[in-house]
This record gives structure tokens, sequence and C-alpha cells, in this order.
């Protein structure tokens, strides 16, 4: 029987905002650089969000690393579970928190809403969609994303990974009608995403590591540069992708 406290060999690094410091933005910028999930998800949230107005949602907002890319024609408001902080390491005084169950809002609460990289960590995921449904405007949408080639991680609170298929069926069943699901990279970033985390879990697991870490050095940097290029052009199969883009509305 499978260890459900098991424990993580290489706890993921925490997705923080850039904030306002020169340092703070350069730690963001080089995050984006060598995560390719993460620069994949910011990329197509950053052109959502750009013509985005009126009320805002985030759903599982962490600690808001992406809060930063809303409009100024956007009124805010973060959404997390109560247990965020002791399973999760995040903690904000500008977040309402809640027990994971019934979003703490009225009907038609919001114009638009989001999440990343959440639905994931949730048992119950066509309650948590029907909840996303409930507290939209009829004329609101929604934008999320989902990993499909990623590790086990935050144990034991990471449950699935969804194919379109699954996702498109559990959105109508939720009430949504106009889907759109898009890949993210394709199956040449998903072996360069592998090759820089396999050798980023080396350089993390001591001095053999290290050393081995240092000697793929001079090959892990052209292939980062050609997993960056797949997330911008078709160069691969799509089947095979680090995750999946959605945007739903009534």
């Amino acid at each position: 029987m499978m260890n459900r406290e098991k424990n993580e060999g290489l706890a993921p690094v925490s997705n923080n905002p850039p904030g306002d410091t020169f340092i703070g933005k350069l730690r963001f910028f080089i995050r984006t650089v060598l995560d390719m999930q993460v620069a994949s998800v910011y990329r197509h949230l950053r052109l959502w969000l750009k013509d985005r107005s009126g009320t805002l949602l985030e759903v599982g907002c962490g600690a808001q690393p992406y809060r930063h890319l809303v409009s100024s024609n956007c009124r805010y408001t973060g959404l997390d579970w109560e247990q965020a902080e002791a399973h999760f390491n995040y903690r904000l005084p500008d977040t309402t928190y809640y027990n994971g169950d019934i979003f703490p809002f009225k009907d038609s609460s919001f114009d638009n809403l989001f999440h990343t990289e959440v639905l994931e960590h949730v048992y119950h995921g066509r309650e948590f969609l029907s909840e996303c449904r409930r507290v939209l405007k009829p004329t609101g949408s929604m934008f999320f994303t989902v990993p499909f080639q990623a590790r086990y991680h935050y144990i034991p609170n990471d449950f699935f990974r969804y194919t379109p298929a699954a996702l498109e069926r559990m959105l109508v069943e939720a009430g949504f009608s106009r889907i759109g699901i898009r890949p993210r990279g394709n199956d040449i970033t998903v072996a360069a995403y592998k090759n820089i985390s396999i050798i980023y879990r080396w350089m993390r697991s001591g001095p053999l590591g290290m050393i081995a870490g240092i000697m793929l050095f001079p090959i892990s940097v052209p292939v980062l540069i050609l997993g960056q290029l797949s997330l911008r052009r078709d160069m691969g199969s799509t089947d095979d992708c680090l995750g999946y883009t959605v945007t739903a509305d009534f």
C-alpha cells in the first residue's frame, strides 16, 4: 500500500510574484526562463488578462504570482484553501480563505475568474468547476491551466492529470458551453523540460550530483534554448505537451 504521507524528494520551488525590486524581477524572469511550465502559463495568461475589466476572482491564488499582470480596469479578489499555509506554505493578508467546498461568494459575483495549475489538486473537480460557474456572471469568462507532463508534487495533494476530452466533458457538465482548449508546448518542450528538471534535481542532491550537473551544463544551455523556441513555434507533436490552457464561457 502506498504511503500517503510520503515526503517529496525535491519539493516544488515556490512560485512567487516579481515584486517591485530589481532582484525580485530578476528572479521571476530567471524562473520563466528555466521553468517552462511557468513560462507557458505566464505567456497564455498575460494575453487573457490584458483584455479583462470589471471584477476578477483568482481561485487557488497562492502567493499571487500573476497579480501584477491584472489590468487596472479589474477589481482583483484572491481565494485560497484554508489549509494552504499548512500544505503549500502560502498565507497572504488580502486573500479570502475557505474550507475548499463552497466558494464564500454570492451567485453571479464576478465578471472574470481564473486559476492556474490548481484543478489537479482538487479531488472533486466537477463540483469545483460548478462553483466557478456559479460565482460568474452570465456574461462571465473563465481561464485556467492544468499540467499534463508534471511530476507528482505537493504530495499527497496531487490527484489528477487531465486530457482535453475529460476537461471538455467536465466543463459541459458544469454548465459551460463555449470552451476552448489548447496545448502548452509539445513533445520537444517536454523533452527539454525533463532534461532541465533532471539536471536541477542532480545539482540539489549532493556533491556528486552537483559535479554531474556542472559537467552537463554545456548541454543544458542549447536544450533550454530549444525548449523555449518550441514554446513559440510549431516544432513538435502537441499530443505530448506540458499542459493545457482552457477558456470557458456560458
